[in-house]
């Protein structure tokens, strides 16, 4: 579907709806007629959605025909449990910003809504797209703090005397924000390439012919990477903390374990003597000592009992226990 807004934020869609007047053209799902409408108006060939999946820099961020293309990886969740990310190819050509995607971040629909209630927001394609990427970079923000206070409420499970919820479980749910933070950290990666090319770029790439706001651009854009390197640090941390939690989680576990090897072992230790006596007079033969004499049964019942408080004397001599 092609979305279009002008500078007033007024939103059309379609094709047809293209206007000298439009700004941002936000291309979501597009059909290839759709692509080709809009290639013929901006006199530029767009990246098919085979070219976003490159991982190469130079197919990522390049200059062609006076416009800049911008691809970046994107975090978001899109109804699913975990976190998902897809590129998102950002295309400033001729004072307007288009962008392309196959996936549905919130960032878009977030930033649609600030245009509505402030259109100077998107007052030309230069500051639509930094205002995006502000949006984008919140909301990535976002991602890592909902991370991270799923990583305490774990870290809460872990360590804990009266544990609720099973380590097994922990471990999975570790995995998962594992999965999430590298998503994250992925994201971040391809946000920080892109903010230093965007800074590099010219008059004639951005659509800005006044020298001041072009200096106001590329500051806008160094804040923004420095944003981005701090949400990488954050990030590091926070993953650095999971594998704390793994490797803490699965110590755990090893303890729990030996301790319930330790338990079954001392058992089994206690009882072996029992078992030995227990065997001796359950053997058939006529003539055993004591077999007949009065208070035999007493007496081999005190000798088991003294074995045991024995043993476990000895064993609590010995910190076994």
């Amino acid at each position: 579907m092609l979305s279009l807004r002008s500078q007033n934020g007024h939103v059309a869609e379609g094709a047809d709806a293209l206007n000298p007047a439009v700004v941002w053209l936000d291309l979501h799902m597009p059909t290839r007629d759709e692509e080709l409408s809009l290639e013929a108006w901006l006199g530029v060939q767009l990246p098919t959605r085979e070219d976003m999946d490159e991982i190469e820099t130079s197919s990522r961020l390049y200059l062609e025909d006076g416009a800049a293309f911008m691809t970046a990886q994107i975090a978001f969740f899109g109804g699913q449990s975990q976190l998902q990310s897809g590129p998102v190819t950002f295309v400033l050509v001729g004072g307007r910003l288009v962008s392309i995607r196959y996936i549905d971040p919130a960032s878009f629909r977030i930033f649609g809504g600030h245009v509505e209630k402030q259109p100077a927001l998107c007052f030309d394609g230069a500051v639509a797209f930094l205002n995006l990427l502000d949006v984008i970079v919140d909301r990535t923000a976002d991602l890592i703090e909902k991370t991270s206070g799923g990583i305490d409420a774990l870290s809460k499970a872990v360590f804990t005397t009266r544990r609720k919820t099973r380590l097994e479980n922990v471990l999975i749910s570790l995995g998962a924000a594992q999965n999430d933070i590298v998503k994250i950290r992925d994201s971040l990666v391809s946000l920080s390439r892109l903010t230093a090319f965007a800074a590099t770029l010219e008059k004639s790439a951005t659509g800005i012919h006044k020298s001041a706001e072009l200096r106001e651009f590329h500051d806008r854009l160094r804040t923004m990477s420095q944003d981005i390197t701090s949400l990488s640090d954050h990030s590091s941390h926070v993953s650095g903390h999971i594998a704390f939690l793994l490797e803490a989680a699965l110590g755990l576990i090893n303890v729990e374990q030996n301790l319930i090897v330790k338990v079954i072992s001392i058992v089994s230790v206690i009882f072996l003597p029992l078992t030995l006596i227990a065997s001796i007079y359950g053997m058939n033969f006529e003539y055993m000592p004591f077999l007949h004499q009065p208070f035999a049964f007493e007496a081999v019942c005190g000798i088991m009992g003294l074995i045991i408080v024995g043993l476990l004397v000895l064993f609590k001599v010995k910190r076994w226990i």
